[in-house]
């Protein structure tokens, strides 16, 4: 079906923590323009899963490989790079409420080496995509959930990244909120990102084919 290899595959891939086996024999890949759900209960490994695909932890056994290249062994300096390269949505992501919502949203650009005026340049592209051009300005005290996670989303995808990871992007929005976000990373998936969502609830973005992988399955496949 796809004639490229996978952007990203786990090759039986085990983690234990403290000498517990939190996963093990979890095997899956994801493609390119790909909307992919990783569908689990709470508890199950969803947030570990992302945290090894973002070099944040490293498996206890099996492979992990971006772009081709086996990350179990690369080094503090490889995993940032790699960090830099992906946009990510996390549960414990935070806005600076010292800080613009402009300037929350120009910081990884920044860090990645931009100048300030592409980084800000950056920045308001980002936030025009995410709907939220006219809050540029505003503190994030002043925006609603909604909107600080829209705005959260506009900081991950600020790089022009080809993987955005989000972990229940959705979790504490209403029902209107949460569809405009999910909504918003299907168009991200439709222009060529891969869009790689954990959550124990099935979204439906419009438009857009989601392939969805259960963790308790992908761990027994052999």
């Amino acid at each position: 079906m796809y004639s490229e290899p996978p952007l990203f595959e786990f090759r039986q891939v085990g983690v234990s923590i403290d000498d517990v086996v939190r996963l093990e024999n979890l095997s899956f890949s994801a493609f390119r323009g790909e909307f992919v759900l990783l569908h689990g209960a709470t508890g199950s490994g969803k947030t570990l899963v992302l945290e090894m695909l973002s070099g944040l932890r490293k498996p206890t056994e099996g492979e992990v490989i971006v772009a081709g290249d086996r990350i179990n062994d690369y080094n503090e300096l490889e995993r940032r790079s790699l960090r830099r390269s992906m946009g990510i949505l996390m549960q414990s992501g935070l806005l600076l409420d010292d800080r613009s919502v402009l300037e929350n949203v120009l910081i990884p650009a920044v860090v990645a080496e931009e100048s300030f005026r592409e980084a800000r340049a950056r920045a308001r592209i980002a936030l025009e995509k995410c709907g939220l051009a006219a809050l540029a300005d505003l503190r994030p005290h002043e925006l609603s959930a909604g909107q600080r996670q829209l705005a959260m989303l506009a900081r991950a995808v600020v790089n022009r990244p080809a993987l955005i990871l989000a972990d229940e992007p959705a979790a504490h929005l209403d029902d209107r909120n949460a569809q405009t976000l999910i909504d918003l990373l299907g168009m991200f998936a439709q222009a060529g990102v891969t869009v790689f969502l954990a959550s124990h609830r099935i979204p439906r973005p419009r438009h857009v084919k989601v392939r969805v992988i259960e963790l308790d399955a992908a761990a027994r496949r052999e």
